[in-house]
């Protein structure tokens, strides 16, 4: 428990001086308990929201005040000692507005998800309460504090890295042509939760010809029967007991794969590979994602304008692997690479006529020295034949 109260405090600290930089007499925390949305709270109070939304406020220099939905009055408290200050108000709203009100001076708050998470009735009870004060957001200068990992952070990663590796030695044991997406999934979910991993993401993906907007497809697996001469491919992303998430994506086949799924296996792995070399502390995300592009390209392959991300507590966090961003404006590709980070690199690339496509993903933790990846698995395209497993294209 010490090391975590240690912890506690580092990040209090960094957050009472990002206030005063900022001249910010206060931090509001928006989540909600959509898996991308949530990780602010566990970040400031060890919080890990399992059901609908919550707040927290912290006054500088005070410990958080957690403002959670009245619906939640009955749940069980969380494990943390991190708060002490629970608050289940009839509205959030109003138990924002309460909060706020002890402060010594209130003239500029920031609200982190003030334009992706916040509600707009606790914003309009913010605004009506106090309106000689400026509600900004804070989502950026907030990513900009939890960026770079501590040691604690990055054990946390590799604990659910670990948790991932054993849920794909699960697979790669009892996957067989006539096993179902949906017993894959079943068995990969039972070997994360005994590991003590929660929240999974598992997505599979394949190639469908009757997708008329795009051949490469993906969604939670189904009663998808796998075929002797079908990949499997999935994506699956945990969290270990301290909250931090990584992502684990391969390729899996029985049968030899045929020309063009080993060529944009290839495609895959090396664009990977250019990436994970060129995340050293100094780099620009751009600069990565044009590396991975070289790796892409060189097989006859095209990817999307981005490849990866920074995750941690939120399962994507800032900065962004690409050369542009869609939807979160508050996250970017300016941001340079440094020592601490955990990054995530997953390019979906598609072979230049259409035919098929290739997915793969890897966490890395950037050193000094460059980036280490968490997985034991080699990248690369993985043939199950004879009791044994073959990887291609590493």
């Amino acid at each position: 428990m010490s090391q975590s109260i240690d912890e506690r405090d580092r990040r209090w600290a960094a957050l009472d001086k990002a206030m005063a930089e900022h001249d910010l007499d206060a931090l509001v925390f928006a989540a909600n308990d959509y898996r991308g949305h949530k990780g602010s709270l566990r970040y400031v109070a060890d919080y890990n929201l399992c059901h609908k939304y919550g707040n927290a406020v912290l006054l500088r220099a005070r410990e958080p005040v957690l403002v959670l939905s009245g619906s939640l009055v009955s749940a069980r408290k969380p494990a943390s000692g991190w708060v002490s200050d629970y608050r289940f108000p009839q509205t959030t709203g109003a138990g924002l507005v309460e909060a706020l009100k002890e402060a010594n001076r209130l003239e500029r708050v920031g609200v982190i998800g003030l334009g992706q998470v916040l509600k707009v009735n606790e914003y309009l009870a913010l605004t009506e309460a106090f309106p000689g004060c400026a509600f900004v957001d804070f989502t950026k200068g907030f990513e900009r504090v939890r960026a770079v990992k501590s040691a604690y952070e990055l054990a946390g990663a590799e604990e659910s890295a670990y948790i991932l590796d054993q849920c794909f030695h699960r697979l790669l044991e009892i996957a067989h042509a006539g096993i179902t997406e949906r017993e894959i999934a079943a068995e990969m979910h039972r070997v994360g939760h005994l590991l003590g991993g929660e929240d999974p993401i598992f997505l599979s993906m394949h190639t469908d010809e009757q997708n008329e907007h795009s051949r490469s497809t993906f969604d939670s697996p189904r009663d998808r029967v796998l075929g002797t001469h079908d990949v499997h491919t999935f994506s699956f992303e945990m969290i270990g007991p301290r909250g931090y998430w990584t992502e684990l994506a391969r390729m899996v086949t029985f049968a030899p794969a045929d020309e063009v799924t080993t060529r944009m296996a290839r495609a895959v792995t090396d664009g990977i590979g250019n990436g994970a070399r060129a995340m050293t502390p100094g780099a620009v995300p751009s600069d990565i994602q044009r590396t991975v592009l070289d790796g892409v390209e060189q097989h006859g392959a095209t990817t999307s304008y981005w490849s990866g991300h920074s995750l941690g507590l939120d399962v994507i966090e800032d900065p962004m692997i690409g050369l542009d961003v869609v939807e979160e404006p508050d996250q970017s590709t300016d941001n340079t690479i440094e020592a601490g980070m955990a990054l995530t690199l997953h390019p979906m690339v598609q072979d230049t006529e259409g035919r098929s496509s290739g997915y793969m993903s890897d966490t890395f933790i950037v050193g000094p020295g460059g980036s280490r990846k968490l997985s034991e698995h080699p990248t690369g395209l993985h043939r199950i034949s004879r009791g044994g497993v073959s990887v291609h294209g590493h």
